[in-house]
């Protein structure tokens, strides 16, 4: 079982790609906490977490579409060194502004923007480089520990930010990111130059016809509007439960910033696990159920969290919530990953990642429901809204009903490797794409709902 949940990480391409990743996300995350804590110092006020949190998500949710469009036109690798050098440098220059004690509220506002624009970019290119790394009957594995990574990340960064602020200051901490988002620089020149671009030159259009061809190839395929309007909602109505976390630890539980820690650490933990288990089942075929089972024990893991008299059945039902969550996230990319034709995989990616984006416009009704009627009910209310767009999936929607995912048959490479022996004159085209399992690829059609270009064995009813 462990070494069928860590299979990917053989293939030494995506190896340096997930330490990368690790690396980049850890920095992240730390951001993310030496961002908040510096605005609360300098204003003292809560409304400036808000400020920051839409000043991050706004431009992720409008210019993400965009950002996949440029992720499918150039080449993934050399668009990831320069934009990663972008936030490196985003970070560096907020580090010499605290260090020289010139730092402002707003400063933090335009650096998160600015932010923003650059996570816009990277996540549909790192999101839609997995699969050109890894063989394709590695794919949903290599997804699911990716989000592992990430998972893992939310729970050691906040960590790592608040331990080292008060020996190094936050000056200091921010340029500990600097090195890291550096790190993540370096671990992409060891990875391949060739097969990561999926528009190639002189067959792509117009920036603004290709954007509207991404949204039209989402919407007109039955199984991926489906997916997609799931992956949308759900971070309106469960994800924000997260983020008012500190609100049951004053307010529901009474017990403090310890208890918030506490509530942190069990909610990563639980999301660690979740994409741990989704990793080791990757290869369980009913990807419906799985997914419609994922949203619903989160959905009423975080009821059951939200109505617990007591402090440690609530921390039970948060960690099975969250679970839910991941299992829910990773099935639903990987089936959205594993079915996507190349050439739209970058558009489709920033699709979903306007998931990121829409969880801020949860938050907000959540936070004044809970102002007017308490945390506890408005948490239950937003589940309940949560349950009845899942009923209605199950009771609508056969195509995530009956949609079955089997094993992909076995490739000899990765598409990276493949096109890197091109290029190299080692083998033809048509050899390329029968070792990578790619044969027939290019008759991929964006109304069939199931991918050529992964071979895949999908089984459902449109």
């Amino acid at each position: 079982m462990l070494s069928r949940t860590f299979a990917s990480l053989r293939v030494r391409d995506y190896a340096w790609f997930s330490a990368g990743n690790a690396a980049f996300f850890l920095a992240m995350q730390m951001n993310f906490t030496l961002r908040g804590y510096l605005a609360y110092e300098l204003t003292g006020a809560a409304s400036a977490l808000g400020i920051l949190a839409l000043s991050l998500a706004l431009p992720m949710l409008f210019a993400g579409p965009f950002g996949g469009v440029i992720a499918d036109r150039v080449n993934k690798r050399t668009l990831l060194i320069v934009v990663q050098v972008g936030v490196a440098g985003n970070n560096a220059v907020m580090a010499a502004l605290i260090l020289t004690g010139h730092v402002q509220f707003w400063h933090l506002a335009a650096a998160a923007t600015v932010m923003g624009l650059f996570f816009a970019v990277i996540t549909p290119a790192r999101q839609a480089m997995v699969p050109q790394l890894v063989p394709q009957q590695l794919m949903m594995n290599a997804i699911s520990l990716q989000m592992s990574g990430q998972n893992l990340t939310r729970i050691v960064g906040p960590a790592v930010a608040g331990l080292l602020i008060a020996p190094m200051g936050v000056g200091n901490v921010y340029l500990v990111t600097v090195a890291l988002f550096l790190l993540s620089v370096i671990t992409m020149f060891p990875l391949p130059k060739h097969g990561m671009v999926s528009i190639q030159a002189g067959s792509g259009g117009k920036v603004l016809s290709e954007l509207v061809g991404g949204f039209t190839f989402v919407w007109g395929t039955p199984l991926y509007r489906i997916l997609m309007i799931m992956a949308l909602v759900m971070p309106l109505f469960a994800f924000p439960v997260n983020q008012i976390l500190p609100v049951f630890a004053e307010d529901v539980f009474k017990r403090g910033p310890a208890a918030l820690g506490i509530l942190m650490s069990v909610s990563g933990i639980g999301g660690l696990a979740g994409a741990l288990f989704a990793a080791g089942i990757s290869d369980y075929p009913h990807k419906g159920w799985l997914q419609i089972g994922g949203a619903a024990s989160m959905l009423l893991g975080f009821i059951a969290f939200a109505l617990s008299p007591a402090f440690l059945p609530a921390l039970v039902f948060l960690a099975l919530g969250n679970v839910g969550s991941m299992i829910f996230q990773v099935t639903n990319n990987a089936v959205i990953q594993s079915q996507v034709p190349d050439e739209y995989r970058g558009r489709v990616m920033a699709v979903l990642m306007m998931s990121f984006g829409t969880m801020p416009l949860g938050v907000l009704p959540l936070t004044f429901a809970a102002d007017a009627w308490g945390a506890p009910i408005a948490v239950v209310v937003a589940q309940l809204i949560g349950l009845a767009v899942v009923i209605a999936t199950v009771v609508c929607s056969p195509s995530v009903r009956n949609l079955q995912i089997t094993n992909l048959e076995d490739a000899e490479m990765s598409p990276a490797q493949a096109a890197r022996l091109v290029a190299e004159g080692k083998i033809t085209r048509e050899e390329a794409a029968r070792l990578s399992g790619r044969a027939g690829a290019s008759g991929a059609s964006g109304a069939s709902g199931a991918s050529g270009a992964t071979s895949a064995s999908a089984r459902a009813p449109h």
